[in-house]
């Protein structure tokens, strides 16, 4: 590769690009393995077709290198410098040799390494050349996705849409799946509720048993509400905001950490802000604002990442996970859009104002945002207004 081709394969605009997503580690890969050029024996031949500078040989002291070779090596250390700039901290990751077999592995640091066919120890040929595997970890994609969203356009239409599948452990064993539409403009909408019902048993024995209770509803049928009387707010630890007040929220990552502390009451930070996270990123909040939460979401120790995920829709992504284990989020794979999040800790307890902000997790606890985004009236769509 050139070194034209280089700077222009690392061109940081093209990390908003959608084709960007398709060859994002192919392009680091290759940074990666860009060789540096030697600081004290430089082959001259090497770089100069036609130098008579025998290989391995120094220059005498108060030398001068011939002008082609000047030029060659000014060009290859100027190449150096601009890719060293151009490649987007958003993107850093670490090159790694293969390791013994192929696929992937999850280390504890979170990073996912890609075995690349013909590495030592992988299942190609022996003796070939290896290239270096780029491994990405959950705060590159993250401060990727954060880079994507910050560059989104502004709200267009009056009301927000949001279409949820959630699935929620129930009575007897059961798990309960369940969709819900909305459409608000801060003052007026409506909601469908509890649609597509649908209860599935991971064991045949607790199914039988209910069966043998004859059956009984688990779960409330099809509703739907005017929102004309109700205010519809978003509950994040201590707060109860209005729509207004989601959109006026910080567009910063430090004023934002700073807010989300202010009503974080208890347990693990990282962990809460896992769930404001399930909040901000599916509201109507501005770009700038849920740019800051995937940068503090990368802030978080611990997080390991999963690549090739799915969410409970069956959904490809990558999967995010709380160094306590106890929450996940798949993202999409330019780490942008939130698929859905999961709930795998103990089942909590509801104390005091817990009640009155929202239900507390159970264990297998699910929700998977379908869609989103600003409409024109109720009963559009994203894409269908």
């Amino acid at each position: 590769m050139t070194n034209d081709e280089l700077i222009a394969a690392l061109r940081p605009d093209h990390v908003l690009d959608e084709s960007y997503r398709r060859r994002r580690e192919a392009d680091l890969a290759r940074a990666f393995a860009t060789p540096r050029p030697g600081r004290a024996a430089l082959r001259i031949r090497a770089l100069v077709p036609g130098a008579h500078l025998p290989v391995g040989r120094r220059l005498p002291k108060g030398a001068r290198l011939p002008v082609g070779a000047r030029l060659a090596l000014a060009g290859t250390a100027a190449a150096g410098l601009v890719a060293a700039v151009a490649v987007p901290a958003a993107l850093t990751g670490t090159a790694m040799p293969g390791g013994p077999g192929e696929g992937r592995s999850t280390g504890p640091a979170g990073q996912v390494a890609h075995a690349s066919p013909g590495s030592p120890g992988s299942s190609g040929s022996p003796g070939s050349s290896a290239e270096p595997v780029v491994v990405l970890d959950a705060r590159s994609l993250l401060l990727a996705g954060a880079e994507r969203v910050a560059a989104e356009t502004g709200a267009r239409g009056r009301y927000w849409f949001e279409r949820t599948r959630t699935f929620e452990p129930a009575a007897s064993g059961a798990v309960v799946a369940h969709s819900e539409e909305v459409w608000y403009d801060g003052r007026a909408g409506r909601g469908l509720f509890n649609q597509d019902v649908e209860v599935v048993f991971a064991d045949e024995a607790d199914e039988a048993a209910w069966r043998e209770k004859g059956s009984p509803a688990l779960w409330p049928g099809p509703g739907r509400k005017d929102f004309s009387r109700i205010s519809l707010k978003w509950g994040i630890g201590s707060a109860s905001l209005t729509m207004q007040e989601v959109r006026r929220l910080p567009g910063d990552a430090e004023g934002l950490e700073r807010w989300l502390r202010s009503v974080h009451r208890d347990g693990p930070f990282p962990d809460f802000v896992f769930g404001a996270a399930r909040y901000l990123l599916s509201s109507p909040a501005s770009p700038a604002t849920r740019a800051a939460t995937l940068r503090i979401l990368a802030a978080q120790p611990g997080l390991v990442l999963e690549r090739d995920a799915t969410d409970p829709l069956g959904r490809t992504g990558s999967a995010i996970t709380t160094g306590s284990g106890d929450v996940r989020l798949v993202v999409d794979e330019s780490g942008a859009r939130l698929l859905a999040f999961e709930y795998h800790g103990p089942d909590e307890e509801a104390r005091g104002a817990d009640r009155g902000v929202r239900i507390p997790f159970r264990k297998g606890f699910k929700v998977a945002y379908e869609s989103s985004g600003w409409v024109g009236a109720p009963g559009d769509r994203p894409g269908t207004g």
